[in-house]
């Protein structure tokens, strides 16, 4: 028979780090959404410019569609 100590010690140890993933994905998160502020403000002098922002916007939808 299992401890039951042993899978409340598991619980709580999957709990706080859940947690602590929680808060660094929010901060991630909010990085994006500042850098994606950047991005839709930013004055495109070139067309490498225009290209390199435009790469870097479909990686932001990419991945918010994936996992957003």
């Amino acid at each position: 028979m299992a401890n039951p100590n042993n899978n409340m010690n598991a619980y709580n140890q999957a709990l706080e780090i859940n947690r602590t993933l929680k808060k660094e994905n929010d901060a991630l998160s909010e990085l994006v959404d500042e850098f994606e502020h950047y991005l839709l403000n930013y004055n495109v002098t070139s067309s490498a410019d225009d290209r390199e922002i435009g790469r870097l916007q479909d990686m932001i939808y990419k991945v918010r569609s994936k996992y957003g």
